[in-house]
């Protein structure tokens, strides 16, 4: 079903091979002297492209007539190629980037959005109704987040729903999809997912399936929990009979790198087994998240004033902070404070683009994970931040990229130029 949809998406960016025009045909655009690519697998040829009403109409390897278009676009020196989709992509300032420049720009015309188990408080269809009257740079779709909906019902409490709350939850998912939702997404390494158990994350799921959708899994664990984080989401998929993507597939943390050979081994495994598992990936050494990502999630459950009572017990502060080591030594903080980077802090901007052995600078401290854990509490105590993490390896990024059921994707954000360190 996953094949049958985005290819219907997907017809309206590929070039139609389709012969010659004839002489007094006449096109609204011609594109003439690009190479193009079109994505079909076959060798790059120097062709003419021809436009009629917002279609492409002829792609011809024979010079096409110029008299005949509207409009020309002298594209010799350039590639000629269709929209790209980008799978993966976090669009939640849309409504106030209409223009998705900073993904137009990029050659993209169709993204993907929701995932991470993101999406909006409240209803679904009325967010995405308030897109669809909006004028549009490019094309959108979207998921139904999983944390969104828990968010919804259960708020950010780390216990599993009841019947009730569970149906209601199973209900939200249903009303997406029949508003047009491509599918559910989680975010099981974030607050409130990661508080969900497997037989949680199946009903929702299964709910999608019935509509034809698919899953998008941000993995309960990237790193020393690699392995069960991919078996989990394998399980889901198993069970119920969804097309699952393993979304922003990689493997973070010095401990593990080099262990996508065995991730993508049991990506193969299953899929001779019969689950229609896919990766979706984007091809960089970093992971962009929350400062949050460094705390053990049991401890920001309840919400940020429940968070910093613990700061205040001496003794989960203690736990919290061994955490956070943790953390640093082993997963996100790749095991040297100079791999986190500050990329957009409410509370001091002098810290974006700085990192946490920066900030240790400033202060006097040691450029440790003990040292700086106290950092990374004073910073989510003050509001949070937007980092980047430089935990992977390079050869993870090439071989997951090389795996055959791999699609790229940006894991980006709208953005304005010079807002933060993107």
């Amino acid at each position: 079903m996953i094949r049958a949809r985005f290819s219907a998406l997907l017809s309206a960016t590929v070039f139609a091979q389709v012969a010659a025009a004839q002489p007094a045909q006449q096109w609204d655009v011609l594109i003439v002297g690009g190479t193009v690519i079109d994505g079909s697998g076959a060798p790059r040829t120097r062709a003419d492209v021809a436009i009629r009403d917002g279609r492409i109409v002829t792609v011809s390897t024979t010079a096409l007539a110029r008299a005949n278009a509207r409009r020309i676009i002298d594209a010799t020196g350039l590639i000629v190629a269709p929209g790209f989709i980008d799978l993966h992509a976090h669009l939640e300032p849309l409504l106030l980037m209409p223009d998705a420049m900073s993904h137009v720009r990029q050659g993209v015309t169709l993204a993907l959005g929701f995932p991470d188990g993101g999406g909006p408080l409240g209803t679904w269809r009325a967010y995405v109704d308030s897109v669809a009257r909006t004028p549009l740079g490019m094309n959108v779709a979207y998921l139904v987040g999983h944390n969104g909906i828990r968010r919804d019902v259960l708020g950010t409490i780390a216990r599993a729903p009841s019947a009730t709350e569970l149906s209601r939850m199973q209900q939200l998912v249903a009303d997406a999809m029949d508003a047009g939702a491509f599918g559910l997404s989680t975010g099981l390494r974030y607050v409130p997912g990661f508080y969900a158990t497997t037989d949680e994350v199946v009903a929702l799921a299964e709910v999608a399936a019935r509509r034809g959708g698919i899953y998008t899994s941000h993995l309960r664990e990237e790193g020393r929990g690699i392995f069960e984080g991919v078996g989990e989401a394998l399980e889901i998929g198993r069970r119920a009979q969804i097309p699952v993507i393993l979304t922003h597939h990689k493997v973070i943390g010095q401990p593990v790198w080099g262990k996508s050979v065995n991730t993508l081994a049991m990506v193969d495994s299953a899929r001779r087994a019969g689950t229609d598992v896919m990766i979706d990936q984007y091809p960089y050494t970093a992971s962009s998240t929350s400062l949050s990502v460094l705390i053990p999630p049991w401890a920001l459950s309840g919400g940020d004033s429940a968070f910093k009572r613990r700061l205040d017990d001496p003794a989960l502060r203690d736990s919290i902070t061994k955490g956070v080591i943790e953390y640093l030594d082993t997963d996100r903080g790749g095991g040297d404070v100079r791999r986190v980077q500050f990329a957009s802090v409410s509370w001091d901007r002098t810290l974006e683009g700085k990192t946490l052995a920066d900030w240790a600078d400033r202060r006097g401290l040691a450029r440790t994970s003990v040292a700086t854990a106290p950092l990374v509490l004073e910073g989510q105590r003050k509001g949070g931040a937007s980092m980047v993490f430089h935990a992977i390896d390079e050869g993870d990024v090439r071989r997951i990229m090389a795996h055959p059921m791999t699609m790229i994707a940006s894991d980006g954000r709208l953005t304005k130029a010079g807002d933060g360190v993107p």
